[in-house]
């Protein structure tokens, strides 16, 4: 009996979490598709036909498509970069036992646990010495240098994987890229797929760092654009809405079609981590 009661209260709990969370997702949705003279007046309800003229505003507004393609762009190049990198360190820093490495590994995990409004001046600063301003591949090379979570989960999944793999394939003629490439990346798919979705959302629905880096209209991104909605349009929230749906349906869908991949990556490495 006590731990049936238990079981209900948690997921009562559970259950009360779960709408707090989504009813201002199911809000903004349903008054997207909305006449603004009927957001106020039946806003909990189904609207009574989808009215889809937000939608078609939203999307012509402020060059909306050029920035959701600078979106798509820099969400590549940086899960991409991200990838590419924190593998490959994660898995020379597991391997070699030495002062260094384990400086590298300090080094590497820092800003993971510093604040990035701490240094977001001085990175503007540098970003402007090194004429990075106003460039999408000046914004991914901030976020590839600062995915100390990628490498943590890189580094701790390689760490339980056998040194002797790479001893044999050493035997066998293979060089360190080529044990990389031929052993350890197919290994290390689950943390791939699970660190490269989640590295999406993140690139995706970050607002600060391409808002400070990203000054020129052309080459901003779709979160700078639903910032901007709200200052252009102020109170046409139906607009808003809209805007703010078009911005999330990317990674929303995305999410929905990898989430078995997300999950059982992140369970993986924080196991095996």
């Amino acid at each position: 009996m006590v731990k049936t009661a238990g079981r209900i209260i948690s997921h009562v709990f559970l259950i009360v979490i779960l709408v707090l969370y989504l009813f201002p997702i199911y809000l903004v949705v349903m008054n997207s598709f909305r006449p603004f003279k009927d957001m106020f007046e039946s806003y909990l309800a189904f609207p009574k036909s989808l009215y889809l003229d937000n939608y078609i505003t939203a999307f012509s507004a402020s060059g909306f498509t050029r920035r959701l393609l600078n979106n798509f762009i820099l969400t590549f190049i940086t899960v991409a970069g991200v990838l590419i990198v924190t593998s490959m360190a994660g898995y020379k820093l597991s391997r070699v036992k030495s002062k260094l490495s384990r400086f590298l590994y300090l080094l590497y995990t820092v800003p993971f646990l510093i604040p990035f409004y701490t240094y977001m001046i001085p990175l503007v600063q540098l970003m402007t010495k090194l004429k990075l301003m106003n460039s999408l591949t000046g914004v991914a090379l901030i976020l590839i240098s600062t995915s100390s979570f990628a490498f943590f989960m890189f580094h701790g999944f390689v760490k339980t994987i056998p040194v002797e793999l790479d001893e044999s394939a050493k035997i066998d003629g293979c060089g360190e890229f080529s044990t990389y490439i031929r052993i350890i990346v197919p290994l290390l798919k689950p943390i791939i797929s699970s660190v490269a979705v989640l590295y999406a959302i993140w690139t995706w629905n970050d607002f600060l760092l391409p808002f400070l880096i990203l000054n020129e209209p052309e080459k901003q991104t779709v979160t700078i654009s639903v910032y901007q909605m709200i200052g252009k349009f102020g109170s046409d929230w139906d607009v808003i809405t809209a805007t703010l749906v078009l911005a999330s349906l990317p990674m929303v869908i995305l999410y929905v079609f990898l989430q078995k991949y997300v999950i059982s990556g992140v369970m993986t490495g924080a196991v095996k981590g």
